[in-house]
C-alpha cells in the first residue's frame, strides 16, 4: 500500500445539490463546514432530495460571505444572506426525524419551486436548530442523511468500475473526503483514522440508494440501476444491501486539506 492521502474534498451546501470541490475545509461540530446546511422541503416540511427530484442534483449552490448563491442553467442567480432570513423556524422532517429549521424566505422558495416544478421551501440550519445523530445522541449532524461525513476511496471506485458495465465518477457517491493510495476496500477494515491533527471514527459502511445511479448534471436515473446492481453482486452487507463508502464521525474540530496524510489507527 502506498502512502494514503486525501485526494479530494467535496461540499454539498444544499442537500442533494451538485458537489462543490474544495482544496481545504474546516471540520466543525456538524461535519464539513458548509456541507448540507440548507435543505429543500415541500410546504408541509417533508424533505425533498434528488432521489425523487433529480433536477436538484443540477443545482449549483455556492457559499459566499454571509450567505449562499443558488444557480442553475437558464435561471438568474439568487443571492441569499443569512442575516436577511426571517426569524421564523418551522418543523421539518429528515428521515422521520423532526428538525426545527429556519426559513430562508419567499424569494428562495419561489426560485426553487420554479426550478423543481413543484411547491418547495428552503430552510437553513440556523442558530436554534439541533439534530442529534440517532445512535450518538450527544453528537450532532447537519441535514446529511445520518452522519456528519462520508469517506470514499479512489481504489474502491476503480475496483467497482472494472466490474460495472457503465462509466462511474466519484461524484455519484457524494462523499466529503476522498482518499488515494489505499488498497481497494481497505477502508472496510479500518476503525479509526487520523487526518492532520484530527481523528475520525469509521462508524459504519454506507448503504447506497438510487441516487448513485444519477450521473452528474443528469436528470435521468440509469436504466439498469447501475452501479447498484454491481454493488449488490460484489460488495453488499450479506443481505443484498449495496455498500460504498464509510460514515465518519470526527473527534474534535480542525482543518482538512487535499494532500494530507491519512493514517489508519
Amino acid at each position: 500500500m502506498s502512502a494514503v492521502h486525501v485526494s479530494a474534498l467535496f461540499q454539498h451546501p444544499v442537500k442533494s445539490c451538485a458537489p462543490l470541490g474544495i482544496e481545504r475545509g474546516y471540520i466543525d461540530d456538524y461535519g464539513l463546514a458548509g456541507d448540507r446546511r440548507y435543505l429543500v422541503t415541500d410546504p408541509e416540511g417533508k424533505f425533498l432530495t434528488g432521489r425523487r427530484h433529480p433536477r436538484l442534483a443540477s443545482l449549483l449552490a455556492t457559499p459566499v460571505d454571509g450567505g449562499i448563491v443558488l444557480a442553475a442553467a437558464g435561471r438568474k442567480d439568487l443571492v441569499l444572506r443569512t442575516a436577511q432570513f426571517p426569524e421564523q423556524y418551522v418543523d421539518v422532517e429528515v428521515w422521520r426525524q423532526s428538525v426545527f429549521a429556519q426559513r430562508c424566505g419567499e424569494a428562495a422558495d419561489a426560485w426553487l419551486s420554479d426550478l423543481l416544478g413543484t411547491p418547495a421551501r428552503l430552510v437553513y440550519y440556523g442558530a436554534l436548530t439541533t439534530r442529534p445523530i440517532k445512535d450518538e445522541p450527544n453528537r450532532e449532524v447537519s441535514f446529511a442523511d445520518g452522519y456528519p461525513l462520508l469517506l470514499a476511496s479512489e481504489s474502491s471506485l476503480a475496483w467497482l468500475q472494472e466490474r460495472c458495465p457503465s462509466p462511474l465518477v466519484m461524484a455519484q457517491f457524494r462523499p466529503n473526503i476522498v482518499i488515494r493510495g489505499a488498497d481497494a476496500w481497505a477502508e472496510d477494515g479500518w476503525q479509526r483514522i487520523r487526518i492532520g491533527t484530527l481523528e475520525f471514527e469509521l462508524h459504519s459502511p454506507c448503504e447506497r440508494c438510487v441516487f448513485t445511479t444519477l450521473a452528474p448534471r443528469s436528470e435521468h436515473f440509469h436504466p439498469t440501476q447501475e452501479p447498484l446492481r454491481t454493488l449488490i453482486k460484489h460488495h453488499d452487507d450479506g443481505h443484498k444491501a449495496p455498500l460504498f463508502g464509510h460514515n465518519l464521525i470526527a473527534h474534535g474540530t480542525g482543518i482538512v486539506e487535499v494532500g494530507m496524510a491519512v493514517t489508519p489507527l
